[in-house]
């Protein structure tokens, strides 16, 4: 029988001892093949994103102000003179929710685009690379983790490129946006937020880091079992031949085991890490609310980038602490969507590695040529003389 069938993978082999590495390459090399092949498009997408994240920040800005214009005109009750100075602020607001759709409408399609033509490029490098490669190694590597390659692992690119990316890239940009306007309104609240990131940040590293492990264990065990179906598949009558059904079924089974183990680990942390983060934002929201009470009734100044600017500094106001718990939320979901995106990227760049181990496999080497020249053939089709020049 094949050596491949008598001896396959067992459930140690998929990185039980340690987690596998990743060639922190891979991600770069990646993002510098999409710019290769769309040069163009891809800063187009980058521009829509910028202005879609940064056009969801800016309603904070916008509460505020309106904010501020109800307490000045409340005391009065001159509500038509209100609606003047608010309304054209609402309209400023609704022109800008225009904006930020038509900026997500373009890098979403855009994106449709991109990515399928990009897994469109990459299958079809793969597949000219493979046929270049040695007969070795069809010989040393399965079948079906070959394909493997094609169906999963390209799948996964998928993920990163169309939802992965562009999401992480956003909610970064959107981070840094709703940052400076925390800073901008109050430094008290702002530290807040940042004592309770710094804690989403250690328990993202502690239960993320075990997910993205087995996430990229997960996608090294499935294309094992794909290669070990695919071979029992094609060597049926061998092993029908050599009773060697029973055998076959033991191996299937531990390969089957590691794919679970790896996919149950994978899930179990990805599951419980949201709903973790997500309660974490809420004591964070709930804090804020106390701190930002406590401060107003204390009327404790307020620090903040507004006060530097006007040269003046105020106590903390109504009008801040409540567009400000708005962009506590909205930051603490950021931060989850981030953390999120790190088992696709994990998963992605795992597939991403094997993808270019394929690509960057040793073509066959020409040795040399053959040519006969003046050949003639007899009757029954065989050369019966020529000169023969070797090179």
């Amino acid at each position: 029988m094949n050596k491949k069938m008598e001896k396959p993978h067992g459930p140690m082999e998929s990185g039980s001892k340690g987690g596998p590495g990743i060639d922190p390459n891979t991600l770069s090399r990646l993002i510098k093949m999409l710019f290769k092949f769309y040069p163009v498009m891809i800063p187009v997408t980058i521009v829509c994103i910028v202005i879609a994240a940064v056009s969801s920040a800016m309603p904070a800005i916008f509460q505020q102000k309106v904010l501020a214009d109800i307490g000045e005109w409340y005391l009065t009750g001159d509500w038509a003179g209100a609606a003047k100075v608010i309304m054209p602020k609402v309209m400023i607001l609704l022109c800008i929710y225009i904006v930020a759709w038509f900026a997500i409408l373009c890098y979403t399609q855009l994106m449709a685009v991109i990515t399928q033509g990009f897994l469109d490029k990459l299958r079809r490098e793969m597949f000219d690379k493979m046929q270049n490669l040695p007969i070795r190694y069809f010989d040393t590597n399965k079948h079906g983790d070959i394909m493997s390659r094609y169906t999963n692992d390209i799948d996964t690119i998928r993920q990163l490129v169309s939802q992965a990316i562009p999401t992480t890239l956003q909610c970064a940009i959107l981070l840094v946006s709703v940052f400076c306007i925390m800073m901008y309104y109050s430094v008290w609240l702002t530290i807040v937020v940042l004592v309770g990131v710094f804690v989403i940040f250690k328990v993202t590293k502690s239960i993320g880091g075990g997910s993205a492990k087995y996430f990229i264990r997960q996608q090294k065990s499935l294309g094992r079992a794909e290669g070990f179906i695919q071979e029992m598949m094609n060597g049926q009558k061998v092993v029908k031949v050599f009773n060697h059904e029973e055998q076959c079924s033991r191996d299937f089974k531990e390969i089957n085991e590691a794919l679970y183990q790896d996919a149950f680990k994978a899930n179990a942390f990805a599951n419980v890490l949201a709903p973790i983060i997500q309660n974490i934002g809420n004591v964070m929201y709930v804090l804020i609310a106390i701190v930002g009470g406590v401060l107003l009734l204390a009327k404790v100044p307020n620090p903040c980038l507004s006060a530097l600017c006007a040269g003046a500094m105020g106590a903390l106001t109504i009008d801040v602490v409540v567009p400000f718990l708005n962009m506590a939320k909205q930051f603490t979901g950021n931060v989850n969507q981030i953390s999120q995106q790190i088992n696709h990227i994990a998963m992605a760049l795992a597939g991403a590695e094997r993808i270019f181990n394929l690509i960057d496999e040793a073509p066959e080497e020409d040795e040399g040529y053959v040519t006969l020249v003046n050949a003639e053939y007899d009757k029954d089709g065989n050369i019966k003389e020529a000169a023969k020049h070797t090179g």
